[in-house]
C-alpha cells in the first residue's frame, strides 16, 4: 500500500440512529495514492461510513481527522443520484465544481482552465450531447455519469463513491472504470479513491479491501489476503473469478411456456420526446404470455423505463395500441423505490396494497409477512422499522415485497437487483423461480446470478425492440 500521513483518519467511530447502532468502533485511514474497495451486505453500514468519512455526518463517538489541505465535506457520490443534483442543465451541474474559487464564471466550454475542465468532463463521461438537458430528465445511468463528472472536476485529492456501477450499462461502466483509474493516476500518488462496490473486477487492482458486517469493520488489508480469509464464510460477498479455483455450476434453464394467448400485446407503440427530437419509442411491438419470464435490456437512455410505464398502464403512448387481457392485474417496481415509500413502518408499507383487495386483516398481515420473509427481511426485525432507516438494498427488497405481495398476473421490475448483495439476489431468484404469473424484467445489462432464468431477451435500441435470445421452439409446452 501507499504510505504518507493519512488524508482522512478515523478512530473508534460510532454512529447511532433511532436507537440503532449503525457504526461500532471503526478504525480506518485513507492515505495518498491508495485505492480502497469497501464490501459488505445490505445494511452493514457502508453508506453510513462513507457519509461520516466525507464529513457529511457527525459521528456520535470516536475521532475523525482530516489533513490540513482538505476542506470537508469531501466529494461523495450518493447512491441516489437525484439527491445531489442542483443545476438546471447538465452543463451547469458540472460547471458548479469546475470553477475554482478565484476563477471567473464559465461562459463557454474550452474557455480558460475552468472551461477546459468542464469540456473534458463532459467528453470523458459522454455527456456532451446531453449538456442542455435538465438533469432530472435523464435516465438512471445518465444521471450516474453526470454525478461522476461533477465530482471529477473538483480540486480534491479524495473521492468516495457509493456503488458507482448502479444503473450503468456495460459500455458505460467500462468507460467509467477507465476514467476513475485515470483520475487516480493523474494525481501522481497524491489522490485517494474509496469505492463501495459489488463489482468484483475493481478488487484485484485495488490497494486495499475493507469488509463491513453489522456496523463493524471486520477486515481490512491487501485484497487477495482479505478475500481468501473470508471466502467460504457466511458473508454474502461477490465472487472474484480470477481467484476462484472452481467454476460455479450453471443454473438449470427455466421451464417451457404454456401454449396460451398473450396477456398483453403492444402494437406500433410510439412515445414522443418532450420538446421534440427523435421519439423515445418508435413502432414497438411486443407480446407477453402467461408464465413468461422476459428480460428487456438496453443502454442508458434507450427508453426502457418509459416503455415499462406504458405497459403498466401508468402513462399514455402518443400512437399505437396496447391490448390487455380483461381483468389483467399488473404491478410495477420502479427503479428508485425510496421515492415511493410513504408509510411509517415497513409492515404498513407492504400491507397498503393488500388492503385494496378483499382479504381480511389476518390474511393481509400473513401475506405481508410472507412477502418480506421470502426476500430475506425477517418480519420480527423489520415490520416495525421506519422504511427510511433502511439501507438501499433493504429498501429494494421492501419495494419488491410490496409489488409481489398482491400476487399480480404481470410483475414488471425496473432493475430490481440493483443495490442487492449476493444473498439478496439469491433470495430474489428463489422467490421468482416459483412465481406463477408473467414477469418482465428491465435492466441495462443481463443480471448476474440469473443465467438460465429467462425464456427470452429483447433489446431496446433506437426506440425499437429486437429479439436477441428466443426460448427453445422444439420443447413441448406445459399443459
Amino acid at each position: 500500500m501507499s504510505g504518507g500521513e493519512p488524508l482522512v483518519l478515523a478512530r473508534g467511530l460510532g454512529l447511532r440512529r433511532g436507537g440503532r447502532s449503525l457504526l461500532n468502533e471503526i478504525d480506518f485511514a485513507l492515505r495518498p495514492g491508495e485505492r480502497w474497495v469497501l464490501w459488505g451486505a445490505n445494511g452493514a453500514g457502508k453508506t453510513s461510513l462513507a457519509r461520516v468519512l466525507a464529513g457529511l455526518r457527525q459521528p456520535d463517538a470516536g475521532e475523525l481527522h482530516f489533513a490540513p489541505e482538505l476542506s470537508p465535506p469531501l466529494p461523495l457520490l450518493f447512491q441516489d443520484p437525484d439527491a445531489q443534483l442542483a443545476a438546471a442543465t447538465v452543463r451547469d451541474e458540472v460547471a458548479l465544481g469546475a470553477r475554482g474559487p478565484d476563477e471567473p464564471f464559465i461562459m463557454d466550454a474550452d474557455e480558460g482552465p475552468a472551461g477546459r475542465r468542464l469540456a473534458a468532463a463532459l467528453a470523458d463521461f459522454r455527456l456532451e450531447h446531453l449538456s442542455r438537458r435538465n438533469p432530472h430528465s435523464l435516465s438512471g445511468g445518465e444521471k450516474r455519469r453526470l454525478g461522476l463528472a461533477a465530482l471529477s472536476v473538483l480540486e480534491c485529492p479524495v473521492m468516495i463513491l457509493d456503488e458507482p456501477e448502479l444503473h450503468l450499462d456495460d459500455p458505460s461502466w467500462r468507460a467509467v472504470r477507465e476514467r476513475l483509474d485515470a483520475w487516480h493516476a493523474a494525481g501522481e500518488g497524491r489522490r485517494c479513491l474509496l469505492e463501495i462496490t459489488r463489482s468484483a473486477e475493481r478488487v484485484p487492482n485495488a490497494d486495499g479491501l475493507a469488509v463491513m458486517h453489522e456496523g463493524r469493520l471486520i477486515a481490512a488489508g491487501p485484497p487477495r489476503r482479505i478475500y481468501e480469509s473470508l471466502r467460504g464464510g457466511d458473508l454474502p460477498l461477490p465472487r472474484i473469478e480470477l481467484w476462484e479455483p472452481e467454476p460455479v455450476p450453471a443454473p438449470s434453464a427455466c421451464l417451457p411456456l404454456p401454449d396460451e394467448p398473450p396477456l398483453l400485446e403492444a402494437r406500433e407503440l410510439r412515445l414522443d420526446r418532450p420538446g421534440g427530437g427523435e421519439p423515445v419509442l418508435r413502432s414497438v411491438d411486443l407480446d407477453l404470455h402467461p408464465g413468461e419470464r422476459l428480460l428487456l435490456t438496453g443502454e442508458n437512455g434507450s427508453g426502457k423505463s418509459s416503455l415499462l410505464l406504458l405497459l403498466a398502464d401508468l402513462a399514455d403512448a402518443d400512437a399505437g395500441a396496447l391490448i390487455r387481457r380483461p381483468g389483467l392485474i399488473t404491478e410495477l417496481a420502479f427503479q428508485d423505490p425510496e421515492r415511493l415509500c410513504f408509510a411509517e413502518t415497513v409492515g404498513e408499507e407492504v400491507a397498503h396494497g393488500l388492503r385494496r383487495s378483499d382479504l381480511d386483516a389476518d390474511k393481509v398481515d400473513e401475506r405481508a409477512r410472507s412477502a418480506l420473509r421470502s426476500l430475506g427481511l425477517d418480519p420480527e426485525r423489520f415490520v416495525a422499522r421506519d422504511p427510511f432507516t433502511l439501507s438501499a438494498g433493504e429498501l429494494r427488497r421492501l419495494a419488491l415485497a410490496c409489488v409481489m405481495a398482491p400476487r399480480p398476473d404481470l410483475l414488471i421490475l425496473d432493475e430490481p437487483a440493483a443495490a442487492l448483495d449476493e444473498e439478496g439476489r439469491a433470495r430474489l431468484r428463489e422467490s421468482l423461480e416459483s412465481w406463477p404469473g408473467a414477469l418482465l424484467w428491465a435492466d441495462c445489462r443481463p443480471p448476474a446470478g440469473f443465467e438460465g432464468f429467462f425464456h427470452r431477451r429483447l433489446e431496446l435500441a433506437g426506440g425499437a425492440l429486437s429479439e436477441t435470445v428466443r426460448w427453445e421452439e422444439d420443447v413441448e409446452p406445459l399443459k
